[in-house]
């Protein structure tokens, strides 16, 4: 659903206590990076970083992107090679990633009045503090961050639920899904978050279709957009 058929369906929504965020993609611009990386990686080799292949990768743990665009062009070495590779091309470029637009407000709103939020993420610990290290005081307002390509209690990665599912349970509150609000970029994310029983509100590579995107329960153009009252929190 877009923002501009929400008004009248109101009712669809459901009222949430507690909101978990994806981080690359809706926190913060990173995946504009990590596309320029990918592709310098394949350029020797005369292969694409398709916009296909960047959906399928998005939102899963660094390790299965990995393995996957390694298989998918049946790259000369490793997946642990090119993990190694990325991380070279990215280094001295992560540490400026900046805030995708709204997050700063929302963010700050929500923290106002007390909604507990946490962070679900498919990168590992290294890469999360490199990538989170300039907007310390953003993220501060988190009252705990998974990772799943660092923790061992997720078992699998995304569109599987188990992160979404493990970020509620560490709430002190130990919320229902039904009461986490999941804000994501990819759409397996939004998959995973759906089979965990949580409302998503998706806001997606403009690229992605309507159609891909049609079980979001909001979709979005970016977080400017959200009105919090759609889900019973105070108003921005």
């Amino acid at each position: 659903m877009s923002a501009e058929e929400a008004g009248s369906r109101q009712c669809s929504f459901q009222p949430v206590t507690h909101c978990i965020f994806e981080l690359d993609g809706l926190l913060i611009d990173s995946e504009r990076l990590r596309t320029e990386t990918v592709q310098r990686i394949l350029d020797p080799y005369g292969h694409t970083y398709s916009f296909d292949l960047k959906m399928r990768c998005m939102g899963k743990p660094d390790s299965e992107q990995a393995a996957l665009i390694v298989n998918t062009f049946n790259l000369p070495f490793s997946m642990t090679e090119f993990e190694n590779q990325q991380e070279l091309q990215c280094r001295g470029k992560m540490g400026f990633i900046r805030l995708m637009p709204g997050v700063e407000r929302l963010l700050h709103h929500l923290k106002a009045f007390n909604i507990p939020m946490a962070i679900a993420s498919g990168c590992c610990r290294d890469s999360f503090r490199i990538k989170t290290r300039r907007h310390s005081r953003p993220f501060d307002v988190f009252h705990h961050v998974v990772l799943s390509g660092s923790d061992e209690e997720v078992k699998r990665g995304k569109p599987a639920p188990d992160v979404f599912l493990t970020t509620a349970s560490r709430f002190e509150e130990s919320p229902e899904p039904s009461k986490c609000l999941v804000f994501e970029s990819s759409l397996v994310g939004m998959e995973a978050a759906l089979s965990a029983g949580m409302q998503v509100v998706l806001v997606p590579d403009p690229l992605v279709s309507f159609r891909a995107s049609a079980h979001a329960t909001l979709r979005l153009r970016s977080l400017e957009g959200f009105k919090p009252q759609y889900f019973g929190l105070p108003p921005l």
